[in-house]
């Protein structure tokens, strides 16, 4: 007996080292128990045993009919998120570096040049035919109409249609199209507060969230994430005692700039929580389907589509160009529009009937696969560079979105670095980005995968590295 235990628990840690050191990577497939059995002479019962082991710790999982695989993200153990203290209510004042990262379109891309000469996916070439063709079978003179408010039914169906298939209770006259994901934000903030209202959100949190609040005088709240796991309850159930927090900003799934996933059980405890306080929760929905390890989680907004109010757009699934996103609440349908009317009053039809068309003909859940694809690799590759140029650095390697946050030591201070990258044609994201606190994360940067690594982003990461090393030449 003891003797079948330190076998099932040597082949434990034997897999658990190489999973640590990063040989093998979120979303591989471990080798098949028969395969272990007979590379290891081991029986049956002993490496099941040793897979559930590392089941237990998170660490991997099974999927039916197809094995176990590695689960994912890299515990960040020199982090300090999950010790960040709980901020007091305060007006913002953001650092005019997240001007600059936008002015240079650059938000998602170390080398911004770069991405004017990079190959477009060939998937896309059909959306590019199908917003072509809606824009030339405008009839007569509709190009001088404005579309409804509400945005083209067609488009609102379908997006219900989706919603539904992620365990949604939606339909077409619960959506408002939106100017992007941060408009949608936007409305639902202006439909739930007023200035000097408090409201809570995730720290690290999206730079884009930060400067809404910021434009309509509302108090924040910071709130500490677990680089894992997201949002720290009982950091919020804290702040509920202390102070009358009307809404929360939240990212449940694939926070950016961790790419932290809320499990389940916290999912339901935070709705809960905003029941009780009367807190309307604001789900920032726009990494909802892309995960690139498994199938996302369910949103918070199919738990409780009254008390949440569900944003998102397909600016980070498709094109940022297109400016297209949404927001979902029955109760409040009816104050979107007239929000809408005075911030954008409508959307582009063609672009809306395009993006119906390329649904429709299945192109997007096409383009979706072989994205998600692509990013899986690029994640995967990023993380092998990360260990080459910053050797010692921990990150987190999420199971989707776009980025990942990484932890150089201590004394870096990546705003200061910025304009000596900018010079050289480098564009960071610095941590400081993310929070309105101005000594926190200044040691981090997010980085994203969205865009392949190639041999010019490469020398892009390494020139941040001499940076980070204090070496500028």
């Amino acid at each position: 007996m003891a003797s079948n235990s330190f076998r099932y628990r040597h082949l434990a840690n034997t897999f658990r080292d190489s999973i640590q050191r990063g040989i093998w990577l979120a979303g591989d497939r471990l080798p098949s128990v028969r395969e272990v059995m007979s590379e290891h002479n081991l029986s049956r019962s002993t490496v099941l045993h040793a897979y559930t082991l590392l089941e237990a710790e998170g660490l991997i999982t099974a999927r039916p009919q197809r094995g176990y695989f590695v689960t994912g993200p890299t515990a960040m153990p020199d982090a300090p998120l999950h010790r960040t203290p709980v901020s007091q209510p305060r007006l913002l004042s953001l650092e005019e570096v997240i001007n600059d990262v936008m002015m240079q379109g650059a938000a998602f891309d170390l080398l911004p040049e770069q991405g004017q000469v990079d190959e477009a996916p060939l998937e896309l070439e059909a959306l590019h035919r199908c917003v072509g063709r809606a824009l030339r079978q405008q009839k007569g003179l509709q190009h001088q109409y404005y579309d409804e408010p509400d945005g083209l039914p067609a488009l609102r169906d379908i997006l219900a249609q989706r919603l539904r298939k992620q365990g949604c209770h939606v339909n077409q006259d619960d959506v408002t199209i939106t100017s992007g994901c941060q408009h949608a934000l936007l409305l639902a903030l202006m439909s739930c507060t007023r200035p000097g209202d408090v409201v809570a959100v995730e720290s690290p949190g999206f730079f884009g969230s930060l400067q809404v609040l910021q434009q309509l005088g509302l108090q924040v709240v910071e709130l500490p994430c677990d680089p894992l796991s997201g949002l720290d309850l009982d950091s919020l159930e804290q702040a509920l005692r202390q102070w009358s927090i009307k809404a929360m900003v939240v990212t449940p799934t694939y926070a950016t700039p961790t790419g932290s996933c809320m499990p389940a059980d916290q999912r339901l405890r935070l709705i809960r929580m905003a029941r009780q306080h009367s807190m309307v929760l604001i789900e920032d929905h726009i990494y909802g389907e892309m995960g690139l390890n498994a199938s996302p989680p369910a949103p918070l907004f199919a738990r409780d589509p009254d008390n949440v109010i569900l944003c998102s757009s397909f600016s980070k699934s498709l094109s940022r160009d297109l400016r297209v996103g949404w927001v979902v609440n029955r109760k409040r349908h009816g104050e979107f529009s007239r929000l809408k009317r005075i911030t954008t009053l409508a959307n582009s039809r063609f672009i809306q009937q395009g993006l119906v068309d390329f649904i429709q003909n299945g192109d997007y859940d096409r383009h979706l696969r072989r994205y998600l694809q692509r990013l899986r690799h690029q994640r995967n590759g990023l993380a092998e560079l990360l260990g080459n140029v910053f050797p010692g650095c921990s990150f987190t390697l999420p199971e989707g979105g776009l980025c990942l946050w990484l932890a150089l030591p201590e004394h870096t201070d990546t705003m200061a670095i910025y304009a000596t990258a900018r010079q050289q044609g480098v564009v960071i994201t610095p941590g400081a980005m993310f929070t309105t606190q101005p000594d926190l994360y200044r040691h981090y940067l997010r980085l994203s995968f969205a865009h392949p690594w190639n041999q010019h982003r490469r020398q892009a990461l390494q020139t941040v590295a001499r940076l980070v090393a204090g070496k500028h030449n």
